[in-house]
């Protein structure tokens, strides 16, 4: 009724297209090629991207050569090598922000610790050729072996003497690897792979056990590198990570069955022996670590020995209990410590009450720096020609509130062990300084003052401006001031410590070398070094004139200075015929107890200021 039927032999869809208009029959066909055409399209995107997954590239497949983008550490230095700027990841790598990059050279920069050699070699490469390339094979922060690219490229596009270098460098990509155990972390020094204390704590609770049951004894040997917060000062802590792990590498030859090896602390170690048979046997061990310690090592292009003090106990003389006896064991290290470098001892019941007297000293002395006291006494120093006052040396005093005025001898090693010496230095700075203003503002004229300052202090990145600053504030010339180093101490830092003495020469702050003959005695010292004044050891001038060996050492010193231009100034001159032979030998400065004592600032300026004149007896053979 009313509906349409299909005429027979027919199908529905011919019928359905027989009965619509041409205009809808193109737009079916339309649609068609588009839908062809999109199919078509993804086939051949297909197809191209079949040989990318077959032959992928070699940087693809091999973990080692994919790097991190944006992870090359960049820095600009100029042509003495000094940074001028630095990316993030540099910043990052040194631990340092971009303000206190700037101006230190790369070497005291460098995560990896090479040297000044190294470096010097590098950039004269990149002089010379426009650039230069290299790899360095270290260890990760895992201890694992890797392969750092390095390059420096030279810029001097005014083609003159402004020449700049571009220092880049790219660390491997490897998948942050799984992260130990809580527990295994704890018992594992990351650095040097030890035990921790923690883990002795247990091996030595173990060991007791097994002495008791076995009746047998055991040792434990506390080993504390000497001068280590010194290196780190100095060297900064990558270069103190080497010792560290060297000291480490010096138990392991050690290690076997009955001795257990493990680092309880910063620089300190201990070693666990079982089963010793005596005494004799512990000591033993003690010196083969002291010895593989001493073979020579290189540390930022500077050959030095190393040396440590250890601390012995014994079970069960000493302690039966694992804490007892591990606190004894470090109150004999710090005995140790007390006697010297390299030292080595035995725990005895008198050494507590001395540990409880050198940690009341220690706690006294920093008390003394904040309650003023710390003094400050000056000898005078003398012209043998004429006798007159050209200066004077600030000798440092602690007046201790029970053991009365404490001379230097008696609390500076005490401040060398526990880490004051920067603190004493500063307070030195800061008295002399405001002392010479009060002199300037009272009409005198003191000559030059000449100040004790420790190697780790003068190696403080900010030192000289520092120091300025201070001078600044009591209105300072710094050409009456003069830093006496130690020959011992200079020398081992020697490149080290250049950049800063040439800040302080460039503020007219002069150079001087205490106790010269003593130590190193290094002419490449002298030669490098902007050095104004050697000051001759009392332990030369005391025998003379009497000791022919002395007197040509004397005379070989003040004839070196002479021709190089460095003033010579003889201390501990208390005869006068040590005064009369200085002069027969071309010395013209002195101090020592025959012109006077050290003494207090209003002592120096009333009886040699207003008094700056000749005295009889300089001069006269009687």
């Amino acid at each position: 009724m009313g509906a349409h039927t299909a005429p027979s032999g027919t199908t529905i869809t011919e019928a359905f297209y027989a009965q619509q208009s041409p205009a809808v029959g193109v737009l079916y066909l339309v649609c068609a090629a588009i839908i062809l055409a999109l199919l078509l399209a993804e086939t051949l995107r297909r197809l191209r991207r079949v040989p990318e997954q077959r032959s992928p590239p070699l940087a693809a497949t091999s973990p080692i050569a994919v790097f991190r983008p944006g992870t090359d550490s960049v820095a600009i230095l100029d042509a003495e090598a000094r940074v001028i700027d630095a990316n993030p990841q540099f910043q990052s790598e040194t631990g340092l922000p971009l303000a206190k990059i700037r101006g230190r050279p790369i070497w005291a920069l460098h995560a990896k610790g090479f040297g000044r050699l190294f470096w010097d070699s590098a950039l004269d490469e990149a002089r010379r050729s426009g650039s230069w390339n290299g790899e360095a094979r270290t260890l990760d922060h895992g201890h694992l072996p890797e392969t750092e690219n390095m390059s420096v490229r030279a810029h001097n596009e005014s083609g003159g003497a402004d020449i700049t270098f571009e220092f880049r460098s790219r660390r491997p990509f490897k998948p942050t690897p799984k992260p130990a155990s809580s527990v295994e972390t704890k018992m594992r020094d990351a650095l040097t792979g030890l035990p921790t204390r923690r883990a002795m704590k247990a091996q030595v609770e173990l060991a007791i056990i097994r002495a008791k049951a076995a009746h047998t004894e055991l040792a434990l040997i506390t080993i504390d590198l000497d001068r280590f917060r010194d290196i780190n000062s100095i060297f900064g802590d990558d270069i103190g990570d080497r010792v560290l792990e060297r000291l480490a590498n010096a138990l392991r030859t050690v290690e076997s069955s009955n001795i257990t090896a493990g680092r309880i602390g910063g620089d300190e170690f201990i070693l666990l022996v079982e089963h010793i048979a005596n005494a004799e046997a512990v000591l033993n061990i003690a010196h083969d670590i002291s010895t593989t310690l001493g073979d020579e090592v290189a540390v930022d292009g500077l050959t030095c020995r190393l040396s440590a003090s250890m601390g012995i106990a014994q079970y069960p003389k000493d302690g039966e209990g694992q804490r007892g006896l591990m606190q004894v064991a470090g109150v004999s290290l710090c005995h140790a410590k007390a006697k010297g470098r390299g030292q080595i001892c035995f725990y005895s019941e008198h050494m507590e009450q001395r540990s409880s007297d050198s940690l009341q000293m220690e706690i006294d002395l920093r008390r003394a720096i904040s309650d003023s006291e710390l003094l400050m006494f000056y000898q005078p120093q003398v012209d043998l020609r004429t006798g007159s006052c050209i200066g004077a040396e600030a000798l440092l005093r602690w007046q201790h509130p029970k053991k009365g005025l404490l001379l230097p001898g008696g609390f500076v090693p005490l401040a060398v062990d526990v880490g004051l010496t920067t603190a004493i230095d500063n307070f030195v700075i800061q008295e002399v300084c405001a002392q010479i203003g009060q002199w300037k503002d009272d009409g005198f004229a003191p000559g030059k003052i000449s100040i004790n300052i420790s190697a780790t202090t003068l190696l403080i990145p900010d030192f000289a401006s520092d120091l300025k600053a201070t001078a600044d504030a009591h209105g300072l010339d710094l050409s009456q001031l003069e830093i006496e180093v130690l020959e011992s101490t200079l020398f081992p830092r020697m490149r080290s410590s250049m950049n800063t003495i040439e800040e302080l020469r460039s503020l007219e702050v002069t150079l001087a070398i205490d106790d010269f003959g003593t130590g190193y005695s290094s002419l490449a010292m002298l030669k490098d070094l902007p050095i104004d004044r050697i000051k001759l050891d009392r332990r030369f001038i005391k025998s003379l004139p009497h000791d022919s060996k002395d007197d040509r050492i004397v005379a070989a010193i003040i004839a070196m200075g002479r021709s190089l231009g460095i003033n010579v100034i003889a201390e501990g001159v208390e005869t006068r015929e040590q005064r009369d032979r200085l002069i027969s030998l071309g010395c013209t400065e002195a101090q020592g107890f025959l012109f006077s004592r050290p003494i207090k600032a209003h002592d120096f300026s009333n009886g040699w200021l207003k008094c700056n004149r000749p005295h009889a007896f300089i001069g006269t053979s009687t």
